[in-house]
């Protein structure tokens, strides 16, 4: 009886179907490195109603590049389109004093592979109940005079309420 069982299933399992969904091979390709100056957003520290995002600029060319001053930056809505706002260099009345805000600009010499770092500064406040509030998404940022705008989309976007005015440090390099 026991031979007649085996046998039996043996059959069975010969007749049953492939899987008609075979399985795809594995991705041989990589998706392509950045180059040049690229530039990404950070975390934003919002303590207090404070907020502080961390612009970081990382340099994937093969040769080292300097950078001197301040990003050039625009803040735009969900649709793309300039927000009117106030971007000064350092705190810009949005606070009284930040360090790494007071700091002024030095040159940096940006090795392959460095990466400098930049703070915009700002409030959510809402002070005038009859203007609407002002949310940001994307930030069109220029690395430098010579370099071209990018555009990249903070975690959480800006949040400026109805406050206009933001506060912008130089590029630094932390040790």
């Amino acid at each position: 009886m026991r031979p007649l069982i085996i046998l039996t299933l043996l059959l069975l399992t010969a007749c049953t179907t492939p899987d008609p969904t075979p399985t795809p091979p594995p991705s041989t390709t990589t998706p392509p490195q950045p180059t040049g100056l690229v530039v990404r957003p950070g975390t934003v520290d919002a303590a207090m109603g404070l907020r502080v995002l961390d612009i970081q600029l990382t340099n994937h060319g093969p040769a080292t590049t300097q950078i001197n001053g301040y990003p050039d930056i625009r803040i735009l809505d969900k649709d793309r389109t300039p927000i009117d706002a106030t971007i000064g260099h350092g705190p810009n009345g949005v606070t009284a004093s930040l360090q790494q805000f007071d700091q002024p600009p030095q040159t940096i010499t940006l090795q392959p592979g460095q990466t400098a770092h930049a703070g915009l500064l700002w409030r959510n406040l809402v002070t005038e109940t009859d203007r609407k509030a002002t949310h940001g998404v994307y930030l069109d940022i220029t690395p430098t005079p010579a370099t071209a705008t990018q555009t990249i989309e903070p975690d959480g976007g800006i949040d400026l309420g109805n406050t206009t005015t933001l506060g912008l440090s130089p590029w630094t390099i932390t040790p």
